[in-house]
C-alpha cells in the first residue's frame, strides 16, 4: 500500500470497522469536534481499537475513514457517518494540547480489501436478508457486495456480537480463508439451533 499520512488524527474506540464498512458516531468533546473539522478537509481520520494498556489508549493498527454525512442531533450533539477506506499501521503517536491524539499512518495490505468475486451462499444469504430487513443497515449498504467474500466476512465481523479480543484476532491474526471457516461454523450453528428450537415448539 502506498498510503503514508503524517500526523493524522486518531480516534480510539471500542468499535471494529473494516474496509468498506460504514458506521455512525456521536461527537461532543471539543477535541473531536476539531477532528471532524480537520478531517472534512479531505484526508479523513483514523479509527483505532481502544486499548487502555497502551500509552495513547490506541492499538498500533487502525482504519482510515472519511466522513460521508453529518447532522446535528436532537440532543445538540454532532452526528457523523463515516466509511472505511484503508487499513493502516500507526507509529509516532503524539497528543495535541486539547488531548487529540495523532500518529503517522502507513497503509497495509488486508484481506478485507480484496475485491475478487467469490460467492458463499451460506454466508451471503443470511447477511443479505439481515441488511435488506434492517432500515439502518440498508441505508449503509444500499448495494451490498454479496458476491465478494471479503466484503461479506468484513460485515459479519463488524455486526456480530463477538468479544473485542475475538474481533481483533479475526482482523489481524487470521486470513480470509480462516475467517470464512469460523463464520460459516458460527452461522451454521445458529441455523441448526434455530431449527431445533422451532421443532420443540
Amino acid at each position: 500500500m502506498s498510503i503514508q499520512i503524517t500526523s493524522i488524527p486518531v480516534f480510539p474506540l471500542p468499535v471494529c470497522i473494516l474496509i468498506g464498512g460504514v458506521t455512525e458516531l456521536r461527537i461532543f468533546e471539543p477535541r473531536y469536534i476539531r477532528l471532524v473539522s480537520e478531517a472534512s478537509l479531505g484526508q479523513g481520520f483514523v479509527m483505532s481499537h481502544y486499548d487502555i494498556d497502551k500509552p495513547f489508549t490506541s492499538s498500533d493498527y487502525g482504519t482510515v475513514v472519511k466522513i460521508i454525512d453529518f447532522e446535528t442531533l436532537d440532543d445538540g450533539m454532532l452526528g457523523i457517518k463515516v466509511q472505511a477506506q484503508s487499513m493502516v499501521s500507526l507509529s509516532n503517536f503524539s497528543q495535541d494540547d486539547d488531548g487529540l491524539h495523532r500518529a503517522d499512518a502507513t497503509g497495509i495490505e488486508h484481506w478485507s480489501g480484496q475485491e475478487k468475486a467469490q460467492y458463499d451462499a451460506t454466508l451471503a444469504g443470511p447477511l443479505e436478508n439481515l441488511i435488506t430487513n434492517h432500515q439502518e443497515l440498508q441505508s449503509y449498504f444500499p448495494a451490498g457486495e454479496y458476491n465478494n467474500l471479503a466484503w461479506v466476512c468484513a460485515r459479519y465481523i463488524e455486526l456480530l456480537p463477538l468479544s473485542n479480543s475475538k474481533k481483533q484476532q479475526l482482523v489481524f491474526q487470521q486470513d480470509l480463508t480462516q475467517c470464512q471457516a469460523f463464520l460459516k461454523t458460527l452461522v451454521q450453528g445458529e441455523r441448526e439451533q434455530g431449527v431445533e428450537t422451532e421443532n420443540k415448539k
